[in-house]
């Protein structure tokens, strides 16, 4: 039984094992290392993730999702083909698949995964994480930080016996940058900061809504097929400039176009970058550091391979950033050699890696200049090193008073009611003058993002604990099993036919993007697919697989 590690990404997902001391990515049932995060409910009921559901996003908008994660910890509800479905639901057919690409590469059961998560994600997020792959049914004790596992596969890549690295990590949905410290093999995050809201796809709607603009177009009226065709041609006119210094984004079906080169989407993208510069400023404050005694700006993240990224953190930085490997799967490299760590496997096992509380955690205390608007008190002070205990003392805040409640929040702002909350204790009281109670308050924040409160009450010798929950997002136990069983009702699509259902996934978004000519080139290759289908000659079925990806192919180079 196999412990793997997973990056659980907005855009791609990918799994990895560590053998032999080294870091292993596990290939899906396409031979590749990216999974896309994206799951489609076939015609048939059966649930298609990662390629084929991308490009079903498209063709079968009602039926498919994708960018979930960006949900991961809140009430929105995502409706497939008419049934709904949470963001942890449809992160757990991802890690279903992910789970069955590594049993069938590694050929033993995969028990236990370890997952990345950004290092902002509050606790509701980093729950719902959690219940993501218990839904799958994986056990997921640990979550490790992403910048964390980006440290970790750097330090292992480079052989530096020590150092401090500024880990920028731009996905598809989120920016995390944190400062990183390596030294006696230990990792130890010195500060987090990030935005759970900004990430790649912001380039893509930013390059869709300027292409609205230059055509007079109203890009919030567009319904979901076309303003799904425009962002994936957006995302495609993204990922060229990666390559080249300009592009052109095509919309056939509208018969439009629109020049774009790296100059113009560094001018489109400034409120982005704007965003990104508070989000690095926040980091470096917090831990106490200037950029001189910074040796490495590390790149994560696939969206960080966008050449105005890089020039852009190379002009303000003054430091030219570094990718010690592919940015798409160094994080997950991290997490595989993090799941040997957890395996006690003996080539890795001196290698300690600590982890920060990213947000304050506190208590609501009385304002007094306003009754109705509580104050935050705060007990754990953001970036204190994991696992830490801090106890505060408080009293009661008026005469006779028999009961007091206790709020327990996340977050930095002055007013409770502006932060998180995580739960509350009600504790009675000897009712008494104002400021004769005495409550002892301690908070334990554990390795594992567990967060348990003590209540003490001092005179009177009495004690309550509970570990903090946050009920209106979090399921029961039996709502768990229940909701468990209903899931495994939708089976993945068989792993034999998965090459097949591209290529058609493919075709359809192809004839729903083309017009004319191009149109019916599609239309015949498909029906051609469809025909050798019937005939199960593997040889002949191959043969027709392969010309229609060679013609797609030509198709979307044209």
């Amino acid at each position: 039984m196999a412990i793997i590690g997973i990056d659980l990404g907005t855009t791609n997902s990918l799994a990895c094992v560590c053998r032999e001391g080294k870091a292993v990515l596990i290939p899906n049932s396409l031979g590749e290392n990216l999974t896309p995060s994206a799951v489609s409910i076939g015609e048939n009921g059966e649930i298609c993730v990662g390629a084929v559901a991308k490009e079903r996003l498209i063709s079968h908008p009602e039926a498919s999702a994708a960018s979930f994660k960006r949900y991961m910890g809140t009430n929105h509800t995502f409706t497939l083909a008419g049934n709904s479905f949470t963001p942890q639901e449809l992160s757990s057919f991802v890690l279903r698949q992910l789970k069955e690409d590594a049993e069938r590469f590694l050929g033993e059961e995969v028990t236990e995964a370890v997952i990345s998560v950004p290092a902002y994600f509050n606790d509701n997020q980093r729950y719902a994480t959690k219940e993501a792959g218990r839904l799958a049914g994986i056990h997921v004790e640990r979550l490790v930080n992403e910048p964390s596992a980006a440290a970790l596969a750097a330090s292992r890549i480079s052989g530096e016996e020590e150092g401090s690295y500024l880990v920028f990590d731009f996905g598809g949905g989120t920016l995390d940058v944190s400062v990183v410290d390596y030294f006696d093999n230990v990792i130890e995050i010195v500060a987090v900061s990030g935005d759970n809201r900004l990430g790649g796809d912001d380039f893509d709607e930013i390059i869709a809504r300027s292409f609205c603009v230059h055509h007079q177009m109203d890009y919030d009226s567009l319904d979901h097929q076309k303003r799904a065709a425009l962002l994936r041609l957006s995302e495609k006119c993204k990922r060229e400039l990666s390559g080249q210094d300009e592009t052109t984004l095509v919309w056939e079906t509208e018969e439009k176009s629109m020049p774009l080169n790296n100059l113009v989407l560094a001018g489109l993208g400034q409120s982005l970058f704007d965003r990104i510069s508070q989000v690095i400023e926040k980091a470096l404050k917090d831990s106490d550091r200037s950029l001189d005694e910074i040796d490495e700006i590390i790149l994560v993240g696939g969206s960080s391979k966008m050449p105005v990224i890089a020039l852009w953190l190379q002009t303000q930085l003054k430091r030219k950033p570094c990718m010690v490997a592919s940015p798409d799967e160094v994080v997950a490299m991290g997490v595989g050699i993090y799941a040997g760590i957890k395996e006690r496997r003996q080539d890795i096992k001196d290698l300690v890696l600590t982890d920060i509380c990213p947000f304050s955690l506190g208590t609501s205390v009385v304002n007094y200049a306003d009754s109705e608007n509580p104050i935050m008190s705060t007990v754990i002070e953001r970036n204190s090193v994991l696992p830490c205990s801090r106890t505060r003392f408080y009293t009661n805040s008026y005469d006779n008073q028999s009961q007091i409640e206790i709020g327990i929040y996340q977050g930095e702002s002055y007013y409770s009611k502006d932060n998180l909350e995580l739960g509350k204790i009600e504790m009675e009281i000897m009712p008494g003058k104002e400021g004769e109670a005495c409550l002892e308050v301690s908070f334990t924040y554990d390795i594992n993002g567990i967060l348990e409160v003590e209540v003490t009450d001092v005179r009177m010798k009495r004690m309550k604990r509970k570990v903090l929950t946050s009920e209106n997002l979090r399921m029961s136990e039996e709502e768990v099993e229940r909701r468990l069983q209903e899931l495994r009702a939708y089976k993945l699509m068989p792993y034999g036919g998965i090459r097949t259902k591209i290529v058609m996934a493919r075709g359809e978004r192809l004839f729903a993007q083309l017009l004319g000519a191009r149109r019916q080139q599609v239309s015949i290759a498909m029906q051609q697919i469809e025909r050798v289908i019937m005939s199960r000659n593997d040889r002949e079925i191959h043969q027709a697989l392969k010309q229609a990806t060679e013609l797609f192919d030509r198709l979307e180079e044209s």
